[in-house]
């Protein structure tokens, strides 16, 4: 699901890349600051691998940028009620889209405001304090008003962030030990996020 995913993303960002000069579009790429994570991993002795992409692709008014985010970590649990080395894993995978209004714009500074929208997916295993296995599966709907800024280093390079009120609305399916249930799923989170943008 993933290949074809960016396999997609790819097609359409190499069309609009070609396409830019004559409608206007300035194009490029984009990385999210990925350093939690690897740091979590080195201190608890885990596995961890993951990052975030970003397409913007903007004209004067208004900007347009698919993102996908991917992370799967895991660990080896010994279970001793089975004598053996389990492994625990969380893993995730969501894409969405921004639609902005570019608000400012000058040489160097450019802000923005609108809507992330997309779904997200994951899929996880543990072992509870009984030792019992216990896996989830989640989707969710996911709505999130944007306010950014982005500083541009040169008309190629900009580094920012951004604020998403996150709403989630979905279902997690939970299994423990062959019993499973159906949990709604219902949360806001405000997400802050820092960027590097290359542009084209």
């Amino acid at each position: 699901m993933i290949k074809k995913m960016m396999c997609l993303l790819v097609i359409v960002f190499s069309i609009l890349s070609a396409s830019d000069q004559k409608i206007g579009i300035k194009t490029g790429i984009g990385f999210e600051f990925q350093t939690i994570g690897p740091l979590v991993a080195a201190v608890t002795n885990s596995s961890s691998s993951g990052g975030s992409l970003y397409l913007p692709m903007q004209t004067d008014k208004f900007m347009i940028e698919p993102n996908i985010y991917y992370n799967y970590e895991s660990k080896e649990v010994d279970d001793e009620s089975m004598d053996e080395i389990q492994e625990e894993y969380d893993s995730s995978l969501m894409f969405n889209i921004g639609l902005f209004f570019i608000n400012f714009k000058s040489e160097k500074i450019k802000t923005y405001s609108g809507i992330r929208i997309g779904m997200s997916t994951g899929k996880s295993k543990s072992i509870n304090s009984w030792m019992q296995q216990e896996e989830e599966e989640y989707k969710a709907f996911l709505f999130g008003p944007t306010a950014g800024v982005e500083y541009f280093v040169s008309d190629y390079f900009s580094f920012g962030g951004e604020y998403t009120l996150r709403v989630i609305k979905g279902q997690k399916d939970i299994t423990i030990s062959g019993n499973g249930q159906v949990e709604d799923i219902s949360s806001t989170i405000l997400t802050p996020t820092l960027m590097l943008r290359f542009y084209f």
